[in-house]
């Protein structure tokens, strides 16, 4: 059985959003969950977040990520959030299945089965490495991305081929999110410098991809809770690895696997 929980650990900051760093009474603020509640993030940031900047990151990206690029890992494995109702039992609300010798692009055929014998696979879009890693600007465009593959074995209809959905932008977004709100629960402004991050996060820089990407090089990294997070120095950035679904890679204990990566800032 795959493991659905990570660890839980509540943060607490300095009084100011960790977003937009203004200073805020405790009854202006919301606590910011590092790794969103719907997919069963339980790192919090107590009040950590302006009620504007909260807004903005559900509004303009989180949201988009957890019904578009998450939509499928959610459904698959019951994570309902703040809901605790039963959540849909049946593949209406699934990607379209194609058959086994389909080609992409046709008109699927929406079927109507137990969200049981849905395929017990899914997929997430992977991106090249953080242009600040390697010296080149990689702006908002996404260039040659690929997919991970994740299984979550058990029975399932077999020979088929289920949709991908993506939407370029806000699922990165999100995870540039996840980075910079571990960073910062855990070390604060003191130990990097987030200047440029922040601005993405805050609206007035699009350039994702020069933050965020997939580590270039393989890492060995704990399966045994839903998501991982790990601090990583590379020259003099700080970056962090956000290993998403970690479990559903592997039941060994260990996973070889190329996580993303998020660069924070240099390290000061």
């Amino acid at each position: 059985m795959r493991s659905l929980v990570m660890r839980k650990q509540n943060y607490y900051l300095d009084g100011r959003c960790v977003f937009c760093r203004k200073a805020f009474t405790q009854a202006e603020l919301t606590d910011e969950h590092i790794i969103p509640e719907a997919i069963n993030g339980s790192l919090v940031i107590r009040y950590g977040s302006c009620k504007e900047c909260a807004t903005r990151s559900n509004q303009e990206y989180e949201n988009q990520a957890l019904n578009v690029d998450l939509k499928v890992p959610r459904l698959l494995l019951g994570l309902r959030g703040k809901s605790k109702g039963s959540g849909p039992r049946d593949a209406r609300h699934m990607p379209e299945v194609f058959a086994g010798n389909s080609v992409m692009g046709e008109e699927g055929k929406r079927l109507d089965f137990p969200i049981e014998d849905y395929p017990k696979h899914f997929s997430l879009v992977q991106f090249s490495q953080a242009g600040l890693l390697v010296g080149i600007d990689r702006g908002a465009t996404l260039v040659d991305p690929r997919l991970a593959f994740f299984s979550l074995g058990g029975n399932g209809l077999e020979n088929v081929r289920t949709r991908v959905p993506f939407i370029n932008g806000p699922f990165a977004m999100m995870i540039a999110k996840i980075g910079y709100c571990y960073a910062m629960a855990e070390y604060g402004d003191d130990y990097f410098d987030a200047t440029d991050i922040r601005a993405l996060l805050m609206g007035t820089r699009d350039d994702v991809y020069n933050f965020v990407g997939n580590a270039e090089n393989p890492e060995r990294l704990s399966t045994r809770h839903l998501h991982g997070l790990y601090f990583r120095r590379r020259a003099e950035w700080l970056t962090v690895l956000v290993h998403l679904f970690a479990s559903c890679h592997s039941q060994q204990g260990t996973n070889i696997c190329n996580p993303y990566e998020v660069v924070v800032g240099r390290a000061l």
